[in-house]
C-alpha cells in the first residue's frame, strides 16, 4: 500500500505522538509498504526530502509539546502527494494538518484513518477559563473532524470509552502504541549507571525513585513531590527526567516544601540516552491522568521497574497492583505500595521480571501489523461497496 501519514509534529521534536509515528512508519515499511509523512516543518519555510514534506509553519506548543501549524496550504505544496496517489491516509493530529489530509483525500478518493492521541479536555485550562465551555468545545471540534474519517484509533480503552461517550459513530479500534523495547530491556553496565549517578549526584546507595516525561501542568508532578516528601524515607532520592514549561514550578515546589536536597532535575535527555536513565531507578512514580496511553510507563517496565501510579482507566492490563507495581487514589495506598515494593526484595525481584513481561505487549511490531489489519479491513470494504454499486449501475443500465 502507498501510506500517508499526518501531523502536526515529527521529528526533530521527540514526544508521545512522534514516537508512535516514527515506530509505525519504521515497521509498516518492513511489512513491505511505501510510506511517506506530511507535517509541519520546523520554521516558516517548506522542505521536501524522500519520504517527508514539510510546510512552512508557526509553533503552537500550548496545544501540545512540538504541535506547529502549517501558514499556507495551497494546492502546488500538496502536488506531489496528489500525484503520488496514496492508498490511504493515516491522521495523527487534528489540525493544520487533518487539513491537508482531508484536501488530498478528496482528490484522490482514499480514505482517512486517524489515531486519537490527545485528551484536550485535560488541556482547556490553556485556552478556556470554564472546563464545562472547554469540554463542549473539544466534543465539537472531535466530532467535526472525525466525521470526515473512515475508522478511528484509540490507543486504550479509556480514550475508546471517551469518543464514545462524545457520541462519535465512526467505528473505533483500540491498539495501543508499540514501542522499540529493545533498548530498554538490553543491559546496560553497572559501570556506565554509575557513572551516570555520580554526575547527576545520586549518592550510589541511595534508594531511587524516578518519573520521566515532560514537565507540564497536567502531568501533576506537584503531587509527586508532594507525596514523597510525606514518605520520609532515608537514603532515598526522586528524580525527575524532562523539560518541559513547568520545570521551574516545580523546582520552586521543592525548594518551598524543603526537600531540594533530596530531588534531581535532569531537564531535557536526548532520547538514545533514556533508557540508562529509567536504570537509575528502583520504582516508577507517574500521577498523571491526561494520558491516552503512556508510553514511559511501557519503558518503564520494560526496563524492569516497578511502576507506581495514580489510578486511571489508561492503565487498565498495564499495571497490575502486586503484579508489576500498583496504583494509587490517595496518599495512604501511595505510601504502603512504595514501602512494600522497597523493603521486601522478594517481591521486588518478581514484580520487575513481570514488569519486563508485560512490556513485551506493546511491541512495535505487533502495533504496526494491527494497524495494518485496519487499512486492510477499510480498503476490502470500500472495493466491495464500489464492485457492489458497478454491478447495480449495470442492471439498471440494462
Amino acid at each position: 500500500m502507498k501510506i500517508l501519514i499526518t501531523a502536526d509534529c515529527y521529528t526533530p521534536t521527540i514526544n508521545g505522538v512522534v514516537t508512535s509515528i516514527l515506530n509505525l512508519e519504521t515497521e509498516l515499511r518492513r511489512l513491505g509498504h511505501d510510506v511517506k509523512i506530511l507535517c509541519p516543518s520546523e520554521n516558516f519555510h517548506s522542505s521536501e526530502s524522500e519520504n517527508v514534506c514539510r510546510i512552512g509553519s508557526v509553533g503552537v506548543g500550548r496545544i501540545y509539546s512540538g504541535a506547529r501549524a502549517a501558514l499556507r496550504i495551497s494546492q502546488s505544496h500538496l502536488q506531489k502527494l496528489i500525484d503520488w496517489k496514496p492508498d490511504i491516509i493515516h491522521s495523527q493530529s487534528e489540525f493544520s494538518s487533518f487539513i491537508m489530509a482531508k484536501r488530498i483525500a478528496a482528490e484522490v478518493n482514499c480514505p482517512i484513518v486517524h489515531t486519537y492521541h490527545t485528551v484536550y479536555e485535560n488541556y482547556t485550562h490553556y485556552f478556556s477559563p470554564s472546563i464545562t465551555l472547554g469540554r463542549k468545545a473539544v466534543i465539537v471540534m472531535t466530532k467535526r473532524i472525525l466525521r470526515h474519517t473512515k475508522a478511528v484509533i484509540a490507543p486504550s480503552q479509556k480514550i475508546e470509552r471517551l469518543l464514545k461517550d462524545y457520541g462519535i459513530e465512526q467505528p473505533i479500534k483500540v491498539i495501543p502504541t508499540g514501542l522499540r523495547l529493545k533498548k530498554f530491556s538490553d543491559e546496560i553496565s553497572v559501570n556506565i549507571i554509575n557513572e551516570l549517578k555520580a554526575k547527576l549526584g545520586i549518592p550510589l546507595k541511595s534508594r531511587v525513585l524516578i518519573t520521566v516525561g515532560r514537565a507540564a501542568k497536567e502531568k501533576n508532578i506537584d503531587e509527586l513531590i508532594r507525596y514523597f516528601k510525606r514518605l520520609d524515607i532515608e537514603n532515598t532520592v526522586f528524580v525527575i527526567v524532562g523539560g518541559g514549561p513547568y520545570l521551574d514550578a516545580l523546582k520552586d515546589l521543592a525548594y518551598a516544601e524543603n526537600i531540594s536536597d533530596k530531588m534531581i532535575f535532569t531537564g531535557a535527555v536526548e532520547p538514545e540516552n533514556i533508557a540508562a536513565y529509567y536504570r537509575l531507578g528502583d520504582i516508577f512514580l507517574s500521577a498523571s491522568q491526561s494520558e491516552t496511553q503512556g508510553l514511559t510507563y511501557i519503558e518503564a517496565l520494560a526496563s524492569g521497574l516497578p511502576a507506581v501510579c495514580r489510578r486511571d482507566d489508561c492503565l487498565n492490563d498495564v499495571i497490575t497492583n502486586g503484579k508489576n507495581g500498583g496504583q494509587y487514589t490517595d496518599f495512604k495506598e501511595f505510601s504502603e505500595l512504595i514501602r512494600t515494593f522497597l523493603f521486601n526484595d522478594e517481591l521486588y525481584k518478581s514484580m520487575s521480571e513481570n514488569a519486563v513481561e508485560t512490556a513485551q505487549k506493546y511491541s512495535a511490531e505487533k502495533f504496526a501489523k494491527d494497524v495494518e489489519t485496519v487499512y486492510m479491513e477499510i480498503l476490502e470494504k470500500r472495493n466491495n461497496y464500489e464492485i457492489t454499486n458497478t454491478f447495480y449501475n449495470c442492471e439498471n443500465c440494462s
